[in-house]
């Protein structure tokens, strides 16, 4: 085996069972697996058409070596659960005597494969109502080779075949597949040919599926794992030539850079990192907090540069970080679980930047505990996301709120909307509120994730984080379909602004998912009927679907009259719409 600094060829198979055989290892610098099925799908895809995967980058060691430098190394992962896996941590103490590789670049497309051809990835199914604690929340799949792929001429834009695609049992019953791992059981290329055509495999999936095993099996030039050897004979040595080389031209991500500075001589300092963002993550309904947030948010919390650049981290800022890590850790706790109780979750939550001026506050001393509070941070998130604020120019937008806050006394201070009210940011956006921002996102936003942070305002006194709360049509959005309006005698133009009004704010309300459900398509006079009510309805407006411009136009000018309290704008004009 090599002995010095050199480019090396190794099979893919000989490097999954180094991973297996716990010889190939992860150091703590290595940011989580992060890839999404369909990136491994197209990963496979590469395999086939023989294109090069890029190189990787392996330091080889041995047991003296690593039991005498300590590094902390993690196992890979086979059976992976998106948002809750982590990589096993290896014995501090090695015994076998051997060659050890320890991956510093390429655990992406290593782990990949480990996932496709040995284990399989399990994902939460998200949204409302479905608990990440019951385990029919979760959706496991395994990787399979289309055998109808090139059966079917005619291309579908809107589901295009996929040669590669991670299924469920389910799904494999309704076509027909070949999983992927199965091909491990032939150890000679001729007889897995055999197979292919024992079993009428069509000439150009045999073609297909014989590239792959063959590129599984390769340790020359075509084969999957490429890498560099680094030889050195101590940890930081190694890691100093990662570095340099990602500096230089590979690609990895600010964050990791960041990451792998941050960590360098902190014993725990992946675990904590890894520890916090699973502890955030899994509050309420569920967020997707990313080391890259909370790299960034790092950098937010000490008054550093906020630019995810490599010189933002110096000497003094990691220190910073390391020292008031306790303070973060509890922080950051405290906002997602305040985030949780006022009803924010992933599915609704628009700019997770838009969270970094209140977890300042909080860092700063703040509390957010109170009814009063919570309110004020409704309004806030309201504003930033319902306006955009963080998305363009973000920035300027955390240099600015943190500045204002930045020589308050949080302590004794209360949160509130009024505090970022002198922000003026980049192409005079303001954390004001105007009767034509109001007007804007009752014309103009249609049901999804900005509608839920106003209808939040609109609702204040519903436990979101208890219930389970979905946006409702008042006027069902099936009562708008062509089939059913056409008997109303409209035009053509009124039919399609109708239809664009169902979705907009004015015919929205929030409801509990099971009596959500039970409305389903029911007309709303008939709904009513039944002894149902919704807020913000003018009792002698008709709730027939004929009168639908109406109902709109009244309640419109009821949210909007609503909407302008909530922000302190007093017009008179509003109640004057109201007939």
């Amino acid at each position: 085996m090599p002995t010095s600094n050199k480019y090396e060829d190794m099979s893919a198979l000989t490097a999954l069972k180094y991973a297996k055989d716990k010889n190939l290892l992860l150091p703590d610098i290595q940011r989580e697996y992060v890839w999404d099925i369909y990136e491994i799908e197209s990963l496979f895809e590469s395999f086939v058409d023989d294109y090069p995967i890029g190189s990787c980058i392996f330091w080889k060691t041995n047991r003296k070596t690593i039991n005498e430098e300590k590094p902390n190394l993690y196992y890979f992962i086979r059976k992976f659960k998106k948002g809750e896996t982590k990589n096993e941590k290896a014995s501090e103490v090695l015994t076998d005597e051997c060659d050890y590789y320890i991956v510093l670049d390429g655990q992406q497309r290593i782990t990949s494969m480990n996932i496709a051809l040995y284990g399989s990835y399990t994902y939460y199914k998200g949204g409302r109502g479905h608990n990440r604690s019951n385990p029919n929340s979760w959706v496991t799949k395994e990787l399979y080779y289309n055998l109808d792929y090139y059966a079917v001429k005619e291309e579908d834009d809107e589901v295009p075949r996929k040669r590669f695609c991670f299924l469920t049992d389910g799904e494999v019953a309704n076509g027909n597949y070949y999983k992927v791992k199965l091909m491990l059981a032939y150890d000679a290329l001729d007889s897995f040919l055999e197979f292919m055509i024992e079993k009428q495999f069509k000439k150009q999936c045999r073609s297909d599926l014989s590239i792959l095993f063959q590129r599984l099996h390769d340790s020359s030039g075509n084969g999957l794992v490429h890498y560099y050897c680094i030889a050195e004979n101590t940890y930081d040595e190694a890691l100093d030539i990662f570095v340099r080389v990602n500096s230089t031209g590979r690609k990895l991500s600010k964050s990791d850079l960041l990451f792998s500075t941050l960590i360098d001589g902190w014993k725990d300092g992946k675990d904590n990192i890894e520890n916090l963002l699973a502890t955030m993550n899994s509050k309420g309904d569920g967020f997707q907090f990313s080391r890259d947030y909370l790299m960034r948010l790092c950098l937010v919390l000490v008054d550093a540069n906020t630019n995810l650049k490599i010189n933002s981290l110096t000497q003094d800022t990691i220190q910073k970080i390391r020292d008031n890590w306790n303070k973060i850790n509890i922080a950051l706790d405290s906002m997602s679980t305040m985030l949780s109780e006022i009803g924010i979750c992933h599915e609704n939550l628009t700019s997770y930047n838009a969270t970094m001026p209140i977890a300042y506050y909080l860092f700063k001393g703040g509390k957010i505990k109170d009814k009063d509070a919570k309110k004020e941070t409704r309004k806030f998130l309201s504003v930033s996301l319902a306006k955009r604020l963080f998305g363009v120019a973000s920035n300027d937008a955390l240099n600015s709120t943190r500045n204002a806050l930045k020589d308050l006394d949080c302590k004794h201070t209360p949160f509130s909307l009024d505090l970022f009210a002198s922000i003026s940011l980049t192409g005079g956006r303001t954390f004001t509120v105007g009767e034509s921002d109001i007007d804007y996102w009752l014309d103009t936003y249609e049901k999804g994730q900005s509608t839920f942070v106003l209808l939040s305002l609109l609702y204040p006194n519903l436990k979101l984080s208890q219930v389970s709360f979905h946006q409702d049509h008042c006027h069902p959005y099936a009562g708008f379909e062509n089939k059913v309006i056409s008997s109303l005698g409209l035009t053509d133009e009124k039919v399609k602004e109708w239809q664009k009004k169902r979705n907009l704010l004015p015919n929205l309300q929030f409801l509990e998912g099971a009596e959500n459900e039970s409305k389903n398509k029911t007309p709303l006079i008939d709904w009513v009927k039944e002894g149902n009510n919704f807020e913000y309805h003018l009792s002698d407006v008709s709730l027939e679907l004929k009168d639908f411009d109406e109902f709109f136009k009244q309640r419109r000018a009821l949210i909007r009259s609503e909407l302008l309290f909530i922000f302190g704008i007093h017009d008179q004009n509003t109640m004057e719409e109201l007939v």
